[in-house]
């Protein structure tokens, strides 16, 4: 399977919309990568761009050290999956996955073959003798996915194709993906703006903005350690809680009157800069809800949203608002004055420009 490499790839359209802007990304050989990011972020136009269904405005596109930026569509050896599940409604299951296979002519034992061989691996034998309007909404994405499968293609591209379903039936589908690449092993980007389905299915994740790639790395790098506020605020569920900040000291800093104290690497980070604009970033799972007090951050509870095992709850403190995560079994009713407190090993700061003063210094993908 070929290993992907988008070296200054831009994707301008007539109208002047720059969709994709000075793209570099590598995609290992057997690699299963996320493009990740909110509607208009450029990851559609990217592996339409890999695919060959638009032309690269400037940079190239690789597939093993070769440029392949100028190939058609049908000398890449791609296959595509997308929303959509464009089935020829008129043919059965079988006949739609069998599809590709007789148009190189392939022998019809050979074609029986490989269309059962992956309809078991997919669990979708019982249907191949109904048509699309027989067949439920993961049915159809399943018949889909086998008939991309059964060319062995060197690449797999998959445009948002659980965007469709049911919430269980994508929680479902999402883990027979993944079964499916740890065994094919083909490099495989996935196009989705759901970030807990990028986490279940993906070996990295690559984050885009506006066109513009933000940084790259598992879910846990992303989560634990963004490069800037975007992918701070993107990634994680409830997002990044962030509060304006002030100097104190030459390593400390204050959220209105209340003095943070920041484990030495932030506080490092800290002496390292005389930017003055400063902002706190803390995610809602790493801060505590206790008695209110002077030396505290306090705030009112505006908003107790019961989830179960735990609560998410909004607090409006004078720095700004709050969310903090807490057990069911413990959370405040709204109206209650509660006091916040920081778990400091937890904390990020982002200068004037959004970059992480802690992760951002001498690391690639930020932006």
């Amino acid at each position: 399977m070929p290993r992907i490499e988008f070296s200054g790839v831009t994707k301008s359209y007539a109208d002047g919309t720059q969709a994709v802007a000075d793209l570099n990304l590598v995609v290992e050989d057997g690699e299963f990568l996320c493009l990740l990011g909110p509607s208009g972020c450029g990851k559609s136009s990217t592996i339409r761009v890999l695919a060959g269904l638009e032309a690269v405005s400037e940079g190239m596109v690789l597939a093993d050290g070769h440029r392949i930026d100028h190939l058609p569509p049908q000398a890449r050896d791609c296959a595509m999956i997308f929303e959509n599940y464009a089935l020829y409604p008129h043919l059965t299951a079988f006949e739609n996955i069998a599809m590709p296979l007789r148009a190189r002519r392939l022998p019809a034992q050979d074609v029986e073959r490989r269309v059962m061989e992956i309809a078991r691996m997919l669990r979708i034998e019982p249907l191949m003798a109904r048509r699309p309007s027989r067949l439920s909404g993961g049915e159809k994405q399943r018949v889909g996915v086998a008939r991309a499968l059964v060319r062995e293609p060197a690449m797999f591209l998959m445009d948002e194709p659980l965007g469709h379903l049911e919430a269980y039936l994508r929680v479902e589908l999402r883990a027979e993906i993944r079964r499916l690449q740890e065994r094919l092993v083909i490099t495989t980007i996935y196009v989705t703006h759901d970030q807990g389905e990028a986490a279940a299915v993906a070996d990295r994740i690559a984050v885009m903005s506006a066109g513009r790639l933000q940084q790259v790395g598992s879910f846990l790098d992303l989560l634990d350690r963004p490069l800037n506020r975007f992918v701070a605020e993107f990634i994680g569920e409830p997002p990044m809680v962030f509060l304006p900040v002030h100097r104190v000291t030459a390593d400390s800093l204050a959220v209105k009157d209340v003095q943070i104290r920041l484990p030495e690497p932030l506080a490092a980070a800290l002496r390292a800069t005389d930017d003055c604009n400063l902002t706190l970033g803390v995610r809602p799972n790493d801060i505590s809800i206790v008695t209110p007090a002077p030396e505290r951050l306090n705030g009112e509870v505006v908003l107790v949203q019961p989830q179960g095992g735990h609560a998410i709850v909004g607090v409006e403190t004078s720095a700004g608002p709050a969310t903090v995560v807490v057990p069911s079994d413990v959370r405040p009713a709204a109206g209650t004055i509660v006091g916040l407190v920081f778990e400091s090993e937890a904390l990020h700061l982002f200068d004037s420009a959004a970059r992480s003063l802690l992760h951002s210094r001498g690391e690639g993908g930020g932006g």
